[in-house]
């Protein structure tokens, strides 16, 4: 068509995206963290995309936060994406009602039809759901902690479909923050927030890599 094209991933764009016209635009350094199939992400910083050398960079869901853990689709073991994404919530929530069969999740749900928002569904009323949640959060904090100690964003925004959880994902993750990132929050605070653009934010982040 004779125009000029850019190109960028899906997680990037999205983090573009929020940056500019979501959840992130008060700041000028911000992190995406997408909840999905797998964990991807994006960094701003300075108000522009960072996206490494050749653009090949911030695939945060292979660092490794369980060292000899589980096996990554990527050749790794012990992945952020194996312990964060929805599927590896899936995968636990499965694993808990096969282990306990006397779980208050069975009564609305099977094997087949659990999703990511089962153990919250029953976190409040089911131990066996509340311990899968309460471990989920403590990988996903994880993660968030290492990528702050290297970034020192302004905030990280948590999008994808886990992310629906709002305020159960996001109080809980800022406190495991606030209690263990490097030199504390008086200086340099960072918020943990819910995206807000929701399947959007990647076509406004295409749009602003050319604004």
């Amino acid at each position: 068509m004779g125009l000029p094209v850019k190109i960028t991933n899906d997680a990037n764009a999205a983090a573009l995206g929020e940056a500019k016209f979501g959840a992130g635009k008060k700041f000028e350094d911000s992190v995406l963290v997408t909840l999905g199939t797998g964990v991807g992400g994006g960094i701003v910083i300075g108000g522009k995309l960072f996206e490494g050398g050749n653009s090949a960079g911030t695939e945060i869901g292979h660092m490794v936060i369980v060292e000899g853990g589980d096996k990554c689709t990527c050749g790794r073991s012990g992945c952020y994406e194996r312990y964060a994404s929805a599927r590896a919530l899936i995968a636990q929530t499965r694993e808990a009602m096969s282990e306990h069969r006397e779980s208050k999740m069975w009564e609305t749900y099977t094997l087949e039809t659990v999703s990511g928002k089962t153990p919250f569904d029953y976190m409040d009323t089911d131990e066996t759901a509340k311990n899968v949640v309460d471990k989920y959060i403590k990988h996903l904090a994880c993660g968030i902690i290492n990528i702050v100690n290297i970034f020192r964003p302004q905030v990280v925004m948590l999008g994808g479909g886990v992310s629906e959880q709002g305020e159960r994902l996001t109080i809980p993750v800022q406190e495991y923050l606030d209690n263990e990132i490097f030199a504390g929050m008086t200086y340099a605070p960072v918020k943990v927030v819910k995206a807000t653009l929701g399947n959007k934010a990647g076509v406004f982040g295409a749009a602003a890599l050319l604004m």
